[in-house]
């Protein structure tokens, strides 16, 4: 158990510095994108806009090979049938997300229209489109690289990619004056540039042969999620459209700075850990403690992130005032605390999700987030109207709460796992306790709020361990840990340990 553990955590630092290659590119352009001299917040809202009809799109296209070769690349009666398995799925997204892409590039104007009520972002659409089909492909490689335990490999591509789309950003808008046209083209341009990295790793991993019986056995279990990923999407998005057609484009630019900020959990804490436990967890199916396995794994995770949570949440308000000059996105300071909550209901959703793979009841998990998308729509509709950006956060919030309450029911009918649900409990009432005092805090000066802040932090824990959350051994394994780092003479031992 433990060597899994330790394991996880150094495929988790190397996909971390990927992850965090990506957050920080974001964080560099976020005082560009809000500079009133380059972008107005209506531009930055269309700029949201835009990119979560990325999001929609790259969910249509990716077809959800990804997820069904994750589910057949390690099965023990397909192993020796890898490579082959992996040049069928390439060639059928590559074809059908192609073919889709051709069909929908003549109706940019039309798009544009229902967007924005008008033609002139029917190039921009264009381009979004281009760089999406060239996003499915470079992240179908990636899946493969994740597949193999290829970390380094992944975080490098990944780190590439965005130094490029960074500086030909920066270049397109501050020498070229461009604007939202110049983001997406220095996106394409980037994206072509990390397929074109990524094109003889996925050679050497091809076999030439096309298997027609396993695409099909694929597609079967892959139809579901085709369905469960673009309702997924929606749901992560919809509150953005709505606030579109509802309000305007300027609470959608001061929403879309909060969810930015809230998602740095998610792109840097979150995916960094599932990149390299998800592999692990479906090796260990068949072992004797998996399931113990996968309730700590649920457990330790929840700890982690909502230490992460109380954090990036009481410390918005300085983030933002760091990053941002224009006094008009200050107002998303409150919902970031609401959003990254939901990041934690996310989180725990997607792992409990292993008993329905495990099971293969994939058709389940399809209807389900349909339903939670359906919840989060109507909730949306009710909310937003009267509380604006804070109702779009709430809804969010209860959405994820209710998707993962759904899923969870669901997984433990077909593969009931022990997980610690009382002691998730635990943290999700210190969690919302401290983040609740740390934005009540924001009013005093500086001075004064943020060694409170600070404070906060560390009673995370002391709280946590006034309610017994740690166990005995628990206890008894982090002095060990701290006893092994107390010694400066140690540290490039411990290092060497945690690191590949």
């Amino acid at each position: 158990m433990i060597a899994s553990v330790r394991r996880t955590f150094r495929k988790s630092v190397i996909y971390a510095m990927g992850n965090l290659a990506t957050k920080f590119i974001g964080l560099i352009l976020i005082p560009l994108y809000t500079d009133v001299k380059y972008f107005t917040v209506g531009d930055y809202g269309a700029l949201g806009i835009l990119e979560i009809t990325s999001q929609v799109l790259v969910a249509i296209l990716g077809l959800s090979l990804a997820q069904s070769l994750t589910r057949w690349f390690w099965d023990a009666l397909y192993v020796e049938k890898q490579k082959s398995i992996f040049f069928t799925s390439t060639i059928v997204l590559i074809l059908i997300s192609g073919l889709i892409i051709l069909a929908l590039l003549p109706f940019s104007n039309s798009f544009s229209r229902i967007l924005f009520q008008d033609e002139s972002y029917s190039y921009i659409i264009k381009l979004v489109l281009i760089s999406s089909w060239f996003q499915v492909i470079f992240s179908h490689f990636l899946a493969l690289a994740k597949l193999q335990e290829k970390a380094l490999l992944y975080s490098l591509t990944n780190i590439i990619r965005l130094t490029v789309t960074l500086g030909l950003t920066v270049y397109f808008i501050v020498g070229l004056n461009k604007k939202i046209d110049g983001v997406f083209e220095a996106t394409v341009i980037g994206s072509f540039i990390s397929l074109l990295i990524l094109i003889p790793y996925a050679l050497r991993n091809c076999n030439w042969h096309f298997e027609w019986a396993i695409l099909k056995e694929m597609l079967v279990f892959g139809y579901p999620l085709i369905i469960a990923s673009i309702s997924g999407v929606f749901f992560s998005v919809i509150d953005r459209y709505f606030l579109n057609f509802m309000r305007a484009l300027d609470d959608v630019g001061i929403y879309t700075l909060g969810y930015k900020l809230s998602s740095t959990l998610n792109i840097v804490v979150i995916t960094s850990v599932q990149l390299a436990i998800t592999p692990l967890m479906m090796k260990k199916m068949n072992d004797p403690d998996n399931k113990r396995f996968y309730s700590q794994v649920l457990k330790y995770f929840s700890l982690v992130l909502m230490f992460c949570i109380i954090g990036l949440s009481i410390f918005s308000l300085e983030g933002i005032k760091l990053f941002v000059k224009n006094r008009l996105y200050w107002d998303s300071v409150y919902v970031v605390g609401i959003l990254s909550l939901a990041t934690l209901f996310s989180m725990m959703k997607d792992q409990v999700l292993i008993g329905l793979h495990i099971t293969k009841k994939t058709k389940i998990t399809g209807s389900i987030i349909v339903v939670a998308t359906g919840i989060n729509v109507l909730l949306n509709a009710l909310l937003i109207p009267r509380w604006g950006i804070y109702g779009a956060a709430i809804g969010t919030l209860i959405s994820q709460m209710a998707f993962f309450g759904i899923i969870y029911k669901k997984a433990q009918q077909y593969y009931s796992i022990p997980y610690e649900l009382s002691k998730i409990g635990v943290l999700l009432a210190v969690g919302t306790v401290l983040i609740t005092v740390g934005l009540l805090l924001n009013p005093l000066s500086a001075v004064i709020r943020l060694p409170l802040k600070i404070l906060l932090l560390f009673l995370y824990f002391v709280l946590l361990n006034w309610f017994n959350f740690f166990t005995i051994q628990e206890k008894e394994m982090v002095k060990k840990l701290i006893n092994s780092w107390k010694d400066p003479r140690s540290f490039s031992q411990n290092i060497k340990r945690l690191l590949p």
